[in-house]
């Protein structure tokens, strides 16, 4: 490595003394170029704002000299002498007026020889331009900043006694015709203050004259973009020139110069792109040279580097101009597939290995000394629901995390040889039960003992067991209790037979003929549920009178409703109602639907059954006034062992088996049944029996 590492020194000496020189000389020519090109817009800027400030002269100028003709004109009109010796100032106004508007001016005015105004069209106060002296010029109004451009010119009456008309325009209204002929923007500055722009959104976007002047006043050795001021998103040169110096108004020209500016930065980028290309140009040619003189050597290192990361499938092929390097790169090759070879039986006995534990459905995996997973079997992804990579590398008491309140999942671990059950939750919060055994190994040049687990789903074994203890501690308590009554009424009827009313025999009677009917009932539900899990579970389907199964029913269920005072409500049936169905097992539907009802009703409560027809099918539907069912819990309501979590204690009594089979019959009789909630309160059980065609005779 370290003869390699002086070859790469060697390569990247040649890389940048070809760098160095090839920039140096882009540096030496592109520096003067830069230069030039900055000084040269430099001095076509100053000469365009040069320019500019003669063209703005001469506009004012102009300016001024069409006022004075114009003012020269109005004088000589003989409509406004007229007016003038008749007196009329509202006549007057309203001929300035339209003069004004004629001529495209701002004011005209005219003043007597007391320097009065006589006649105006403006709203401004022009005493002091009818004060002034000078016959042209610029001048400033008391109520107004925008100073005006003025003419004047004499009027002579016939009456003898002199006036003065006087012409103007705002210096705005200048400025704003002056860009509209320059294309160039204008500030009127006025004791260091800005009071006009000939862009009126302009004129709050800079400050002071001095802000101006600090930007026009750059040295020409700077750059466009460090001499330019920015207005409104755009880039100008400033030049300053005094228009009237007595009232201290200065004049501000601003050049836009973004296409200068862009073009600039476009020769500069081409003179830096150029200089890439330079740098680049450079560098292949240094690469190419220390590739040239060193490339053989880092060849045979770079196929060394190769075995160590596993890439034992490229071939060493280098060939080269030295004898020694040829022999090292064919004891390379020699080496390589030697390698190779070994390297893929070791493959195809751990795929093999693989594929062995990943077809056992146990998971296995492999914990180290720290409790980090370190191989995880298909059965264990199975298990936890989750990809094999998400659990590599991770603590086993982050994945596997037991039950609140218990020892971490690895505390738990069985000794060796032995198992155990562990609780855990997954990602889901859903629990499960494992069984778990140990093994504990070395691996070959480990200095650590490792541990291999085998994992055992046992959640449904775990949940069958428990329900098989919580139906047999149910069916016990069913048997025991109408068994119980049973002897209590038969002992006593067999003891004191003699000194009974009747009435009294009636009464243990129905109670011996009750507790008959209960256990016939639950089992009834027994062995149909046996039938079912077994699958030998059929019904004999034939034509048989509704009317007759909801008598049975009824005489069935009728003693245990009287028992807790409940009454009946029985739709009667009109007609002849025949459906297909299994009479029997009809009837057993009738009477768990009609049991559950007498559960979960209040004592002196109402059980409905109603009937109709809907379609093809016969809808019966048995309707109690308890408290309902949660919807949380409809869900597992017709499944084996669901009990209801409901206040009453009764409903909590039952196998849990009558609905289950209510279902079954009820499919197997090719219809429906559900549950409803109705407006009143409490709940709906119906089921559907398909009706028995009619054909003709």
């Amino acid at each position: 490595m370290k003869a390699v590492f002086k070859l790469n020194r060697l390569r990247s000496q040649l890389v940048l003394t070809f760098l160095a020189g090839f920039l140096g000389i882009g540096l030496t020519i592109s520096a003067p170029v830069l230069a030039l090109l900055n000084w040269q817009a430099n001095v076509q800027a100053r000469f365009l704002l040069d320019q500019t400030v003669v063209a703005s002269r001469a506009f004012i100028a102009s300016e001024q000299s069409d006022l004075q003709n114009l003012s020269l004109l109005v004088s000589q009109r003989p409509t406004l002498t007229q007016l003038l010796e008749e007196d009329s100032l509202p006549a007057l106004g309203t001929y300035l007026t339209n003069l004004q508007t004629g001529a495209g001016v701002d004011l005209i005015l005219v003043c007597d020889e007391d320097k009065i105004v006589i006649g105006s069209d403006t709203h401004i106060d022009t005493t002091d331009l009818c004060s002034t002296n000078k016959p042209a010029g610029f001048t400033s109004l008391a109520n107004t900043n925008d100073p005006y451009l003025y003419a004047s010119a004499d009027v002579l009456q016939s009456s003898g006694s002199p006036g003065r008309i006087i012409v103007g325009k705002s210096t705005s209204t200048v400025l704003e015709e002056l860009q509209e002929e320059t294309g160039l923007l204008f500030f009127l500055v006025h004791q260091e203050e800005i009071i006009i722009a000939s862009d009126p959104t302009l004129q709050k976007s800079i400050k002071t004259e001095a802000d101006l002047q600090r930007f026009s006043r750059k040295p020409l050795n700077s750059s466009l973009a460090q001499r330019s001021v920015g207005i409104n998103d755009h880039q100008y040169i400033l030049t300053s020139f005094v228009i009237e110096e007595e009232l201290g108004l200065n004049l501000i020209s601003a050049l836009n110069i973004d296409d200068q500016i862009i073009l600039q930065k476009r020769l500069n980028g081409s003179l830096l792109l150029g200089l890439f290309f330079i740098i680049l140009i450079a560098s292949g040619l240094g690469i190419w040279q220390a590739q040239r003189i060193s490339m053989p050597i880092i060849n045979v290192a770079k196929a060394a580097s190769k075995f160590r990361q596993r890439d034992l499938d490229t071939p060493v092929s280098i060939k080269s101009s030295f004898q020694e390097i040829n022999q090292l790169a064919n004891t390379l090759e020699d080496a390589r597939v030697a390698l190779q070879h070994a390297m893929a039986q070791l493959q195809i006995e751990k795929a093999w290995i693989e594929k062995l534990l990943n077809s056992i459905a146990e998971g296995i995996l492999t914990l180290d000394n720290q409790n980090h997973i370190t191989f995880a079997s298909a059965g264990v992804s199975k298990i936890l629901k989750t990809d094999i990579e998400q659990i590599i590398d991770r603590k086993a008491d982050d994945v596997f995390i037991t039950a609140q309140g218990d020892t971490p999942f690895t505390s738990q671990l069985p000794t060796q040889g032995q198992q155990r059950q562990i609780l855990v939750k997954l990602n889901g919060g859903q629990e499960r039960y494992l069984s778990v055994s140990k093994a504990n190994f070395i691996p070959p040049e480990a200095v650590s003992t490792h541990r291999a687990l085998v994992l055992h789903d046992v959640t449904n074994e775990e949940h069958i067991h428990r329900l098989l203890g919580d139906f047999m501690a149910n069916i016990t308590h069913e048997f025991r209790t109408p068994l119980s009554a049973l002897e209590a009424s038969s002992e006593l009827l067999l003891d004191n037979i003699k000194n009974l009313s009747q009435s009294e025999i009636e009464e243990l009677l129905t109670s011996l003929n009750m507790g008959i009917t209960n256990l016939q009932a639950l089992i009834d539900n027994l062995i149909e549920a046996s039938s079912i899990e077994t699958g030998r579970f059929k019904v004999s389907l034939q034509s048989v009178s509704f009317n007759e199964i909801l008598q049975n029913a009824q005489e069935l269920i009728q003693p245990l409703a009287q028992k807790y005072g409940l009454e009946l409500g029985i739709t009667a049936v009109t007609g002849q109602i025949m459906v297909m169905a299994d009479h029997r097992r009809t009837v057993q539907v009738l009477v768990n639907l009609l049991s559950n009802a007498i559960k979960h009703s209040p004592e002196n409560g109402l059980i409905s059954i109603d009937h109709y027809v809907a379609g093809g099918n016969l809808r019966v539907e048995v309707t109690d006034r308890g408290s309902g069912i949660p919807k949380e819990q409809r869900g597992n309501l017709f499944q084996r062992f669901s009990h209801l979590e409901v206040p009453i204690e009764r409903a909590k009594q039952g196998a849990g088996l009558g609905l289950s089979v209510v279902k079954a019959i009820v499919d197997a009789q090719q219809g429906e049944v559900g549950i409803s909630e109705p407006p009143e309160g409490g709940a709906t059980f119906w089921f559907t029996l398909p009706l028995v065609e009619e054909r003709p005779v």
